[in-house]
């Protein structure tokens, strides 16, 4: 939002060593037709205040340098209502989540909040009665809780992506019992005698309504790393796909990206960020050779579980990925969630690939009858160097000679980086709700 008028009151305060802070009452209108109305300091919004967003969210509370941080609340023209604790304009601490028009009306969320989302330990009510008590991660169900549903039916024991995931017992509504491990809501081996039975599904679970849906806010992130001095980086397309802005951190800066060339069916995707790196990668020219010592850097887990990058070693274990896919290898070295997009680098510091994905573990279950280890796969460097000439980049050279592991670790820190990707309200829930990401495919991404 742009400002285009302020009309206020000010007041002048003499701080103790004379100096004078700008503390003013006010309304700011924006070029978009939002309107705040409250305390500023220096023309913006710090103190209380009311922002009432084109869109028709009213958001009201405690404002520090132009977002709410603090006590607030916010409601929208669809029936959404939030009261609780802000930071940085998003939900964040305790706070209570009331669901509007739809399918999911009624609803409601009471408990620990972080980035907008419900995380930590919360209850969910839902219209029908069904109720769940226990831990909560990026709005799903993640953790041990307890559902107990309308009919006196309950389950107690670990869940995972709002499904029963791990050990539970299942108390039916006429008292038998079901003790044992589930796997994406099927019971799949009892620890009694019990007849197996079919348990009712659990309640969906609504994306989280935010304050206004114009509002950026970071949906997901992964990997990428830097090809050139002029600031192109490589990724994997589903890191970047439905992103509204992508966003490089490099060194405390967040810098906007430009999605320069995307390529949906290797899953590449070529970014241009106005940032010269520190360090490139060279793209290795040979092929990859069976039982190679590789590496691999990046971001799992996003920043939560640190902010430094991470490095893990294995070996090419197959020149074809799943399906004999042949612009795949196969590898050894671990990869989670948010390593998609890192480079896979041999002992000379080349890239020879580009983490992409893992061996799912329920297709491997159906299609093996055996969970996956270490079955993770990287798409091929002679495929990402197609994608950078088709696209006018010239790459470094490769490195003919085998580098330090001390190096090594520069060259992984400096020249790869975490990935955020931002979406609207309205975006976060299309992707959420109607679209699952790689679902064509039977290897699941490591976003």
């Amino acid at each position: 939002m742009k400002l285009l008028t302020s009309t206020f009151f000010a007041v002048l305060l003499i701080g103790s060593a004379g100096s004078c802070y700008g503390q003013e009452i006010g309304t700011l209108n924006y070029d978009d037709g939002s309107i705040y109305v409250g305390e500023l300091r220096y023309g913006v919004p710090n103190g209380q205040g009311t922002m009432t967003y084109s869109s028709g969210t009213v958001t009201f509370g405690e404002f520090k340098d132009g977002t709410l941080n603090g006590q607030g609340s916010a409601k929208n023209g669809q029936g959404y209502s939030y009261i609780g604790q802000w930071k940085n304009g998003q939900y964040d601490g305790q706070g209570t989540l009331v669901f509007g028009l739809g399918d999911f009306e009624g609803q409601i969320y009471t408990g620990e909040f972080k980035e907008h989302k419900p995380s930590g330990e919360g209850t969910y009510t839902w219209p029908n009665g069904d109720v769940y008590v226990g831990e909560v991660k990026d709005n799903q169900l993640n953790g041990q809780g307890t559902m107990t549903w309308a009919d006196g039916s309950v389950y107690v024991g670990e869940f995972r992506d709002n499904q029963r995931n791990g050990q539970g017992t299942y108390i039916y509504e006429n008292g038998i019992v079901q003790n044992g491990i589930w796997l994406k809501d099927a019971f799949i081996v009892a620890n009694n005698i019990d007849p197996v039975m079919e348990a009712p599904p659990l309640a969906r679970v609504a994306p989280p309504a935010l304050a206004d849906s114009s509002e950026l806010l970071q949906a997901a992130s992964g990997t990428g790393f830097s090809v050139s001095y002029d600031g192109y980086l490589v990724t994997n397309n589903h890191v970047i796909e439905g992103c509204e802005n992508v966003r490089v951190h490099s060194n405390g800066r967040i810098i906007d990206a430009t999605v320069i060339s995307r390529d949906p069916g290797n899953d590449l995707a070529v970014l241009k960020a106005d940032f010269r790196p520190t360090a490139v990668f060279a793209l290795r020219e040979s092929n990859p050779q069976l039982m190679q010592d590789i590496y691999v850097a990046g971001y799992p887990f996003g920043v939560n579980l640190s902010s430094s990058v991470k490095v893990t070693k294995g070996i090419v274990s197959s020149l074809t990925g799943l399906g004999n896919n042949f612009s795949n290898i196969q590898i050894d070295a671990a990869i989670q969630p948010g390593n998609s997009g890192g480079p896979i680098f041999d002992d000379n510091g080349n890239v020879l690939g580009v983490a992409v994905s893992s061996l799912d573990i329920e297709y491997a279950l159906d299609k093996f009858d055996a969970i996956p280890q270490n079955t993770n796969f990287g798409i091929k460097a002679n495929i990402v160097s197609n994608l950078l000439s088709s696209n006018g980049i010239e790459t470094i050279g490769p490195s003919t000679a085998a580098i330090s592991t001390t190096q090594l670790g520069v060259l992984a820190t400096d020249a790869t980086y975490y990935l955020s990707c931002w979406m609207t309200t309205a975006q976060i829930q299309k992707m959420s709700s109607t679209k699952v990401l790689f679902n064509e495919l039977r290897n699941k991404p490591t976003r």
